[in-house]
């Protein structure tokens, strides 16, 4: 895992700051040549997007974002840049099938629908 990944996914899981990795990786894959690491730091932009759509209540949006993206994680292996890919796919496409109906629900009220954050494994957490 480079330290980039390493500082998107301690914001990702400990300070939840989906801004601050939007930040981190859309610049990386800006200048990233190499695939599929450029298309991966984007489908990651778009993940931590999603959470952030997520807390405010854009359901519509995470929907999108979701479909922008889920793609590239699909082709990508199980194991990625130390991320463990099948477990995020697992897990988004369930955060994705728990969503409310509705285009938009009350902002911070995602947990009361019985939704919550992702949280990102490491292939040093799966050892």
């Amino acid at each position: 895992m480079n330290e980039i990944t390493k500082e998107y996914v301690r914001h990702f899981n400990e300070t939840r700051d989906f801004f601050e990795c939007h930040e981190l990786f859309e610049e990386a894959w800006k200048a990233e040549a190499q695939e599929p690491l450029k298309s991966f730091y984007k489908a990651m932009v778009q993940v931590a997007t999603a959470q952030f759509k997520l807390n405010q209540g854009y359901m519509n949006g995470f929907r999108k974002l979701y479909g922008f993206c889920f793609g590239v994680l699909a082709a990508l292996p199980p194991q990625y840049q130390g991320i463990d890919v099948a477990k995020l796919r697992d897990e988004f496409t369930a955060q994705l099938n728990r969503l409310p109906e509705e285009a938009y629900i009350e902002a911070g009220t995602f947990r009361e629908h019985g939704l919550d954050y992702l949280v990102l494994s490491t292939v040093e957490d799966a050892e």
